[in-house]
């Protein structure tokens, strides 16, 4: 009996000692490919990218903000086609990876894509990240961030530099055209800012959110079937994120999908063989933007 007991400790051992030796080499090879794409960084961005260093005020913080803003190869030839509009939280990783010091998003690139053959484009708008980038992504003061103020910069957004934006660029005004995106913590206010401000926000990208910060209060947050019937919301998570980073993405999509939304309007995608980094959300937005602009 003792020496049954000692084999199957044995093999339970060596199943354990096979598991975290798996784990840690896939952590080994995707360190090894992130470290090589880190050494070979350069500007990325295409041609229609701005950068306004520092040049759009956020009142509330007496603080100017950079914002990189998109506009589709076709833009400046036509002079009367107005845009959708996709707001981009985290917003130096969109088009450049020399200004994100990784891999960027390319959203440019999909854009640019989809110019050339004809189909929908957007105007982007991707907000730099704050210095203090958690207090400016967790919506609700809780214990673990008492400064928090992400309510307040949701505001600023959907009124302020909405109408900066509105006001000089040639945009679809319109919820339905309105998307606000983000991955990670800024994944997570772009559930909350669809949620705040679903007269804005028609649609939203939520790619790895970082529901963790609040989720209870977070997910006690409703639409009502009104408001939710025009909207559409991809939402996705790498495979290797674990975790309660992939329970959480999958349990806002079943959030939705509880109140009737179907393929049309809600879609969750695993991002196969990746973990909570960079290629992980190019991948995702390269799923997600024809899908929105269906």
């Amino acid at each position: 009996m003792k020496k049954k007991i000692l084999w199957v400790s044995l093999i339970g051992l060596l199943i354990f000692g096979l598991f975290q030796g798996r784990k840690k080499y896939y952590q080994y090879k995707d360190q090894q490919r992130k470290d090589a794409y880190y050494e070979n960084l350069v500007d990325t961005s295409s041609p229609t990218v701005t950068v306004l260093k520092d040049s759009i005020l956020i009142a509330y913080q007496n603080d100017k903000r950079t914002v990189h803003i998109y506009v589709p190869p076709e833009y400046n030839s036509d002079s009367t086609t107005r845009y959708p509009v996709i707001y981009m939280l985290d917003g130096e990783s969109s088009f450049n990876d020399l200004a994100n010091m990784g891999p960027e998003w390319q959203i440019d690139e999909v854009i640019n894509q989809a110019s050339s053959e004809g189909r929908q484009t957007a105007i982007v708008v991707g907000v730099e990240e704050a210095e203090n980038r958690d207090a400016e992504y967790t919506p609700f003061v809780n214990d673990d961030n008492p400064e928090a103020h992400g309510a307040e910069f949701s505001k600023w957004l959907t009124t302020d530099l909405k109408n900066i934006i509105d006001s000089n660029f040639r945009t679809q005004v319109a919820a339905e055209s309105t998307t606000i995106g983000g991955i990670s913590r800024s994944g997570m206010m772009a559930y909350y800012m669809l949620m705040a401000h679903p007269d804005v926000f028609g649609n939203a990208l939520i790619q790895s959110p970082s529901m963790w910060v609040d989720r209870d209060r977070l997910m006690t947050m409703e639409l009502s079937d009104d408001q939710l019937k025009n909207k559409k919301i991809f939402v996705s998570v790498g495979q290797y994120e674990g975790g309660i980073m992939v329970p959480h993405a999958k349990e806002i999509f079943e959030k939705f999908k509880s109140q009737g939304l179907g393929e049309d309007q809600l879609r969750f995608e695993m991002i196969m063989n990746e973990s909570h980094w960079h290629i992980t959300w190019r991948k995702s937005f390269a799923l997600g933007y024809p899908w929105l602009m269906e």
